[in-house]
């Protein structure tokens, strides 16, 4: 049998949020994260990151409330702005922060501009789970949300070095001509959304849906060293170890 890498990697709860724009079409806003980066280093992705402990915190509470799904907005909130600066809107407040705002301190910012959180504005898309076999796991909840046509958006040159605002079909041609890596989960979310000409019609299509989807790939890893990536469905998938 071949050795699986990273086969003991513990599973992380995370938010991820395609932002959409309305211009003469629907536009998606996508980020490069830096070569360095221990997960998906050097490809475009949609904002998100990892839930950490201050999205459970006391200011985070007041913000998103206490229900199951909070923390996840939490992190699909501050981790939008942090690596983009893109305030997922609230309707109450469309003022724009100081960049470098990063955690609690960017909460905290929130709170005192009298921030109010619309759930109605951010909805839950699908579930995607990092197969057994990456460096890093993660139980992600991919968001999408509707922004205003001429909001901007600005990399953090940190966790991220572009962001930019494309079309799905532009970013899937420039994933087929290789000149963007783009991971499955981010390959299969911008061949939903090409299905769509306005935002608005995304936000509904996801608020309409009586059940998430939840989708787990497996990696089988094969003794000649190569690797495939089998989703749901797909022959020998339930062969394989989740």
């Amino acid at each position: 049998m071949p050795v699986v890498p990273h086969a003991d990697q513990p599973i992380r709860p995370a938010s991820t949020v395609c932002v959409l724009r309305q211009r003469d079409t629907l536009q998606v806003l996508m980020v490069e994260r830096v070569r360095s980066a221990a997960f998906v280093g050097g490809a475009y992705v949609f904002p998100g990151g990892a839930v950490d402990k201050i999205d459970h915190g006391r200011v985070a509470g007041e913000l998103f409330g206490t229900d199951e799904p909070a923390p996840y907005w939490s992190a699909a909130v501050r981790e939008t702005f942090e690596e983009a600066g893109v305030v997922i809107p609230a309707g109450s407040v469309e003022s724009h922060f100081p960049s470098g705002l990063r955690g609690g301190a960017y909460l905290k910012a929130l709170s005192e501009a009298g921030y109010r959180f619309d759930p109605s504005r951010l909805v839950y898309l699908s579930n995607w789970v990092t197969p057994r076999g990456q460096p890093r796991r993660f139980d992600t909840r991919f968001f999408v949300t509707a922004v205003p046509p001429d909001t901007e958006a600005r990399p953090d040159l940190a966790e991220v070095v572009d962001a930019t605002w494309v079309t799905p079909k532009q970013a899937l041609d420039r994933y087929h001509e290789r000149q963007w890596k783009l991971p499955p989960p981010t390959v299969k979310t911008l061949q939903f959304l090409a299905g769509f000409d306005e935002a608005e019609a995304v936000v509904a299509h996801a608020g309409s849906q009586t059940e998430v989807p939840r989708i787990a790939p497996r990696m089988r890893f094969h003794d000649s060293g190569k690797v495939t990536i089998l989703m749901p469905g797909d022959p020998g998938y339930d062969e394989v170890e989740p």
